[in-house]
């Protein structure tokens, strides 16, 4: 979230912080981005997700200002409460100096307004500046049973009025196509985010999208599966809420897996492809997962779940940080600076060593991303997954138990590994070997509820892990450095000093990598690169979505 990520260096702080529960712009800028980028790419994300940057609504209004992005007036002119546009354009380019993609967010869904619906200033929204283009006024049911409401009726509030685009003329539908062909050559677009995705027919994506170039991902905040999988045909991704709801309760204490594996069995028969679809625990529109529990445990599982599970992780900015805002009002959107951008943080470290080892999984065995996550075993404690190719298989044993969770060994059979007896693995959380013993049986320790991952020992080799070796940032242009800080903690009743490190990027504006898309002439010319690269990427969320965002129609 633009405003709530990074303020420009040199900015002063306000003296009692930023108020997010009154929707304010708290002053997060693109400058202070990318002046930042180190701390995304510290985590090994390769893809960045920021808020749209479109002119917005101007107001103050009882529901707050536009600094979520979702207010757009003017599909033509950029927010300059965000920076300039040659800050934007240098934000863009350093992003893919450092060999990371960029997503931008766009609405076709609304037009915002501030005052009533039945007085609202059509001439002053560009392109669609006629009430020839919208539908009328009507009240959204929020059910999700009613499907033409979802697509033809009003989001947004009696403040700020969301006026509906007749996206299914084809009218609009050109100035669309045009529109965006636009945008991704003008700001060399990696991949798309699409907002209020489940407000749009589906079929007005099909030529979207393909104007568009490259990669696409839409939020359809449905629970069906069946029902929401129709979007994922015509855009290609959907951002996977289907599986959010039965994904955060099994990881509640001691909570079920029933449902959580019982979708991902369901949405393999529904979804045309799983592995493209957007897998999350927390985003802009719904409580932080530590809200739910503060527990660190079942957060590491969770997280480790949507890393190492199909589809393309999805990562909400302040997740790093453990933070515990909810949605009534918007307090999890965090002024992410407030926390010092800490990368100290266990949260912090989890994401770094996940993303690191999931990009080397990724490097080794090609076909990792494309194999389905299997569920080889399944107790009132513990979740075992298997995904990848047979010899390079990673085992996920997640746990939900939490913090209190016991010591003890899981043994599992080697029809829930598959590995061979004698073959040595290694445990990367902690860095421990295990060996298949001569029955077969993979005896995996856990312990304070927290999640083992197991992958063949000789194959970390150049993973930068377990003191392996090799280039963590995957290339040798981004050097890294390690950074360390002194801190107490508590060992058997005694105050110890404990030092703590963390691996950064050591890169700057003069000294990073090739660009991926350097220039605007370049986006469209690598769209195909781009739509199936994009879809394999772990993606940070820079970013929000608005008055409701995802919340069952989306309310922008």
């Amino acid at each position: 979230m633009t405003d709530r990520f990074a303020v420009t260096s040199g900015t002063p702080f306000t003296v009692n912080g930023c108020p997010t529960a009154l929707g304010p712009y708290c002053g997060g800028t693109w400058a202070g981005l990318m002046e930042n980028l180190d701390y995304i790419q510290g985590m090994n994300f390769d893809a960045i997700w920021m808020s749209p940057i479109v002119a917005q609504l101007p107001q103050l209004t009882p529901d707050g200002r536009s600094y979520a992005g979702y207010w757009q007036q003017d599909l033509y002119d950029i927010n300059y409460n965000f920076g300039s546009a040659e800050d934007l354009h240098a934000l863009i380019d350093e992003i893919h100096a450092r060999g990371m993609y960029y997503m931008m967010d766009v609405s076709v869904n609304h037009m915002a307004f501030s005052g009533a619906a039945n007085n609202i200033e059509y001439s002053i929204l560009n392109p669609f500046d006629d009430e020839k283009y919208y539908h009328p006024y009507c009240e959204v049911d929020y059910s999700g049973k009613n499907i033409t409401s979802l697509e033809q009726c009003w989001l947004g509030s009696w403040f700020v009025p969301l006026a509906d685009l007749r996206t299914e003329d084809p009218e609009v539908r050109e100035i669309f196509g045009g529109w965006i062909k636009e945008m991704v050559a003008n700001y060399s677009v990696d991949g798309l985010r699409i907002d209020t995705g489940v407000n749009v027919e589906p079929s007005f994506f099909t030529d979207f999208v393909e104007s568009s170039g490259v990669f696409a991902t839409a939020e359809v905040y449905l629970s069906n599966e069946t029902a929401a999988c129709q979007w994922e045909e015509t855009v290609g991704s959907i951002i996977n809420y289907p599986l959010y709801w039965p994904l955060t309760a099994a990881f509640t204490p001691y909570g079920s897996y029933d449902d959580l594996t019982a979708m991902m069995t369901s949405e393999r028969a529904s979804c045309k492809d799983t592995t493209a679809l957007a897998t999350f625990s927390e985003n802009q529109d719904v409580p932080r997962f530590a809200n739910h529990t503060s527990d660190l445990s079942l957060a590491k599982n969770i997280a480790s779940f949507v890393l190492l599970s199909d589809g393309i992780p999805l990562i909400y900015q302040g997740q790093e940080q453990h933070l515990g805002g909810g949605t009534n009002p918007f307090t999890n959107r965090e002024a992410l600076w407030e926390t010092g951008l800490n990368v100290f943080n266990p949260m912090y470290q989890h994401f770094a060593t996940l993303n690191t080892f999931r990009r080397h999984v990724i490097s080794v065995s090609k076909n990792y991303s494309a194999t389905q996550n299997n569920v080889t075993h399944s107790d009132d404690h513990y979740l075992v997954l298997r995904k990848g190719i047979d010899g390079a298989q990673v085992i996920t044993v997640l746990s939900n138990g939490g913090d209190s969770g016991p010591t003890e060994e899981l043994a599992l059979s080697s029809t829930k590994h598959g590995y061979a007896s004698g073959m040595v693995l290694t445990e990367v959380l902690s860095c421990v070997n295990v060996t298949v013993n001569s029955t077969g049986y993979l005896n995996a320790p856990m312990a304070g509820g927290l999640p083992s991952i197991f992958f063949p020992a000789d194959s970390l080799s150049n993973s930068s892990l377990c003191g392996m070796g090799g280039q963590k940032f995957g290339s040798e242009d981004i050097k890294a450095t390690v950074t360390a800080s002194t801190y107490t903690t508590t060992i058997s009743g005694t105050p110890t000093a404990a030092v703590a490190k963390a691996t950064l990027p050591a890169v700057s504006a003069s000294s990073t990598a090739t660009s991926t898309t350097t220039a605007s002439s370049m986006a469209l010319q690598t769209a195909a690169d781009s739509r199936s690269t994009v879809s394999a990427a772990a993606i940070a969320l820079a970013l929000s979505s608005g008055v409701l965002g995802l919340l069952i129609g989306s309310v922008a």
